[in-house]
């Protein structure tokens, strides 16, 4: 650390705001000189500073000619009789006569032994004293004595009886005495203490903390003078103005080679911990027990909670605490660093602690304290470690579960998470151990359904061969199904139809939801356990509110998927789901009523509903959710013709969990990719992700059906008419074989149609669109028939082919899906080309070209622009947006009124004006005034430039 001056860093200057202190002892030395003996005692915390005074006290004594006599108590020598006054006399001068006299009366002292001598001094004590108290008066008469005891609470018994025989008498002799003593609420002898205090000529002085002033001042020697004022607050937070913690931190700071100078700030490291573990020990037993108690406390350390843990009183609790405070390591009771509390808990053994940790737990249960408080003590220890009890145990993870729960309400995962694991390493209960496991399976999903899977491997075969009527059975099998492990998931269906009429109502009412759950969503297992019909006689709703919202959102997939269900209902069913709020057991329903809405063609209520629960998500550590609605978003995404948004927000959800955590619905986010990559004419991006590893479970279940679709896409733009054909057939085969022959699936039939015009086989081709237009009987208005009508126009006669088409054009700006949209525009264009109408084709080709451009359809923009002879633009160059090279178009469309929107809108699809007014039954003359004013308030020359696409909002139909 070149900011800090070494010199003199060792040898610190713990004197400083020790000005009054030093002058008196200064006078005690001259009262001494002058025959007026006198004592003092130096009290203070440990690494206050009171060595440090004596040491100045010594040179004091030597600068005024006296002899300055240092002795040391140490705790290593509190059972050697007489030791500390053996250190007194043999600093002592005396020669070689005196000497041997001392020596002899030692050893007369010490074989007298001790006996009562705590208490009172015995006859043969008080002559060894009497003679050695003497010898020193004889001494100090020729030269002045200044005896300086540190760290006088650790002298031996005996030695403190002399003491205290010496002290009585120091008054009318030369000699000072000066005493260190730490203070200490539970001293070792108090009765030395208290004869001290009660004689007249004691006089007392207490080492106090420096202050940030006095700080500030010790720092502005040893570290940049500009950094001094800003640092001196700092020091003194971390060390309390302790200064032996002061010196540790200066020690600390100039071992760190990483600290910038220009950032030069308390850096605690390993002499600071050292240095709080030293304080503690030289303070006693008592205060580093007190210490690892508050460690263990933490924030909820309290003088009631201390004295139960010390078996004490809370006056003496409080006391201690304020000890803590007064050393410099504690204020208020509250670590003033972590380093500290770091420290004295590696000094606690691991059997320690985990007995503390549990009786501090069991402390805080008992007064009242949140559960959260209470499992926080409850982390790292074993049941058996911890001497834990059966009903010990029980408690335990009672606790520990309903801290989970409140984390969870937090947004905590990670701590859930760790409770639920320290919950099933103490639960003794079997089956409360299985629904633990099932507990922390379903937290884990949120985070990573991979680790979610593994943990329950650990009951999957238990499940499989044992009897286990509860709900917890049928939320494995979802487990299991999604992981593709259908073989385990059958077994264990199989055994709960054969005890059906044994089961829990609770139970059959969650086997029904998942019968209806595994109907629409792996189907292929479904065949294997037809619904059971007393089943639905025992259940015709919901048992509880709990499931209601599954309930519903089966009930509403089932119905879009098999197709018995109507507008109202799925209206009626939206706005009941759109009450939840995304949590682990309602992302499951949420995202089925998601995805009935998806299949339903509802992409713009879908698509609001979805960035809604998307927005709750971010805030919430749960990456697997945010996965699993940005694959339904990206699924919205490319139906609505945003297909870059479609690419970025399936990538973000491949991205937020692995293959393996996604399991067999990985199909929903890769077939949104593929599409996406075929309608912007990238084939090698689509064929790379095709030639990912797919599971063969995965073909058993819906999500494998939109994958074998979006793969049937890429084999029509990749021009393999046959293999794109087999693929659409194939799902044919089995929407209908799993009456999931829903449109808003797949159009199976539209794709193969397209394969067969490909082939030739138009006749073939014109039966399925006319199977596949009868099926949208009462849908006539959906995405889905907009795209039926165009290929419908494909098989139909050229002539009729321009109102089919601009049918599917109306149908689809009123869905919003500007790709689809685009390729209608590019038929329609072809359409009148091949009737000769050429201007007609232009005007259709160049509002195909700019729908193609904003979507990034490259095979779009290819077809289009031979026909409206423009220069070609390159797939990475910038498309001119054509809403904007009308600028003013977007407060100009605001500005239309609602007919000449619809105006407007059909005149932009290549409506002739005739046909507009008789579509909305008004005369010519109309259509053209409101043309007249269309033009006028969006600012364009003619329909050629009207922009269909930002006209889309404005037309209802």
């Amino acid at each position: 650390m070149t900011q800090l001056k070494r010199r003199g860093l060792f040898s610190l200057d713990l004197l400083i705001e020790r000005k009054d202190e030093i002058s008196a002892l200064r006078g005690l030395i001259s009262d001494g000189r002058a025959g007026n003996g006198r004592i003092t005692v130096v009290s203070g915390a440990t690494g206050s500073g009171k060595t440090a005074l004596l040491q100045q006290a010594a040179e004091c004594a030597v600068e005024q000619g006296s002899v300055a006599v240092n002795v040391t108590c140490s705790p290593l020598e509190r059972d050697v009789p007489l030791a500390v006054v053996r250190q007194l006399f043999d600093a002592l001068p005396l020669g070689p006569q005196p000497a041997r006299q001392v020596a002899d009366m030692l050893a007369e002292g010490v074989q007298a032994g001790l006996g009562e001598i705590v208490t009172t001094i015995t006859p043969a004590h008080a002559r060894v004293a009497e003679a050695l108290w003497g010898l020193l008066v004889a001494f100090s008469e020729r030269i002045p004595v200044v005896v300086l005891i540190d760290d006088v609470r650790n002298s031996d018994a005996l030695s403190l009886v002399y003491l205290l025989y010496f002290i009585r008498r120091v008054r009318p002799t030369c000699i000072a005495m000066v005493l260190s003593d730490t203070e200490d609420p539970q001293p070792r002898f108090p009765l030395f203490r208290a004869e001290i205090m009660r004689l007249p000529e004691l006089s007392h002085i207490r080492t106090a903390a420096l202050s940030p002033t006095g700080v500030t001042e010790l720092l502005a020697g040893r570290v940049r003078a500009d950094k001094a004022g800003l640092l001196g607050a700092e020091f003194h937070n971390v060390s309390g103005g302790s200064p032996l913690l002061l010196k540790s931190l200066l020690r600390d700071l100039a071992d760190s080679a990483s600290q910038p100078p220009e950032q030069c700030a308390p850096v605690v490291g390993e002499h600071f911990a050292q240095a709080v573990v030293s304080c503690l020990r030289r303070s006693g037993p008592t205060m580093l027990v007190v210490a690892q108690w508050v460690a263990l406390l933490g924030e909820s350390t309290c003088k009631e909670l201390l004295a139960e843990c010390l078996g004490t009183s809370p006056e003496s609790a409080h006391r201690l605490l304020r000890m803590l405070d007064t050393i410099g390591v504690t204020r208020a009771g509250r670590f003033r660093h972590p380093a500290a509390r770091v420290a004295i808990m590696d000094g606690i053994s691991e059997q320690n602690r985990a007995e503390m940790k549990f009786r501090v737990a069991r402390m805080l249960y008992d007064t009242g304290a949140p559960a959260t408080q209470v499992a926080g003590h409850l982390l790292g220890q074993a049941g058996q470690q911890a001497g834990l009890c059966t009903e010990q145990a029980a408690w335990a993870v009672s606790v520990l579960r309903e801290a989970a729960d409140r984390a969870l309400t937090g947004n905590r995962v990670e701590q859930a998470i760790a409770w639920l694991r320290q919950a099933h390493r103490l639960c003794t209960d079997k089956a409360e151990r299985g629904a633990v496991l099932f507990h922390l399976a379903r937290i884990q999903w949120r985070h990573s359904p991979t680790a979610a899977l593994r943990c329950l491997d650990q009951v999957t075969k238990p499940f499989v061969h044992e009897r286990f009527g509860t709900p917890y059975t049928l939320l494995l099998i979802r487990y299991l199904l999604r992981s593709g492990r259908h073989q385990e998931a059958q077994k264990i269906l199989h055994r709960l139809h054969r005890d059906a009429d044994s089961l829990p109502d609770e139970v059959c009412a969650e086997l029904r939801l998942l019968e209806m759950w595994l109907a629409v969503s792996f189907p292929a297992v479904a065949e294997h356990f037809p619904y059971d019909h007393s089943l639905v006689v025992r259940r015709s709703g919901p048992v509880t509110g709990r499931d209601e919202l599954q309930w519903q959102a089966a009930r509403l997939l089932v119905g879009v998927l098999g197709g018995g269900v109507d507008g109202g209902f799925i209206s009626e069913v939206e706005q009941a789901l759109r009450l939840y709020q995304v949590a682990e057991a309602t992302l499951e329903p949420l995202v089925m009523g998601l995805s009935a809405l998806i299949f339903a063609d509802r992409l713009a209520g879908a698509g609001s509903w979805c960035a809604s629960l998307m927005d709750d998500v971010e805030t919430l550590d749960a990456p697997a959710w945010r996965a699993a609605l940005s694959a339904l978003r990206a699924e919205i995404a490319v139906r609505q013709g945003d297909l870059k948004g479609a690419v970025r927000l399936a990538g973000q959800a491949l991205d937020d969990i692995d293959a393996e955590g996604w399991g067999v619905e990985i199909g929903v986010p890769l077939s949104t990719m593929v599409l996406a990559h075929v309608a912007m004419g990238r084939t090698e991006e689509a064929n790379a992700l095709l030639q990912l590893p797919a599971a063969d479970p995965m073909h058993e279940s819906r999500y494998g059906l939109q994958y074998r679709y979006a793969r049937a896409h890429h084999h029509l733009a990749a021009d393999r008419p046959h293999a794109a054909l087999r693929d659409f057939l194939d799902c044919g085969t089995l929407m209908r074989r799993w009456n999931l022959d829903a449109p808003g699936l797949a159009l199976w039939r539209v794709g193969a149609a397209e394969a067969l015009l490909l082939l030739g086989e138009q006749a073939r081709a014109k039966s399925l669109m006319d199977e596949q237009w009868a099926l949208l009987a009462g849908k006539r208005t959906t995405r889905s028939a907009g795209m039926a009508l165009r290929v419908c126009a494909a098989v139909t006669r050229p002539d009729r082919r321009p109102a089919l088409l601009r049918q599917s054009a109306e149908i689809l700006q009123g869905c919003g899906d500007r790709y689809e949209l685009a390729k209608t525009m590019a038929d329609l264009a072809h359409a009148h080309e091949a009737l000769g109408e050429s201007a007609r084709a232009r005007h259709a080709a160049r509002k195909a070209l700019r729908l193609a451009q904003v979507c990034g359809a490259a095979g779009i923009v290819a077809r289009c622009l031979p026909a409206q002879g423009a220069e070609p633009v390159a797939e990475t160059g910038r498309r001119p947006e054509p809403e904007a090279s009308a600028a003013p178009q977007g407060g100009g469309i605001n500005e239309l009124s609602r007919a000449e929107s619809k105006v407007a809108a059909l005149a932009s699809m290549g409506y002739s004006n005739r046909e507009i007014s008789d579509r909305l039954h008004v005369t010519i003359s109309t259509v053209e005034q409101h043309l007249t004013r269309v033009y006028r308030k969006l600012r364009v020359n003619s329909r050629e430039d009207l922009p269909t696409a930002s006209l889309q909002p404005a037309v209802s139909y």
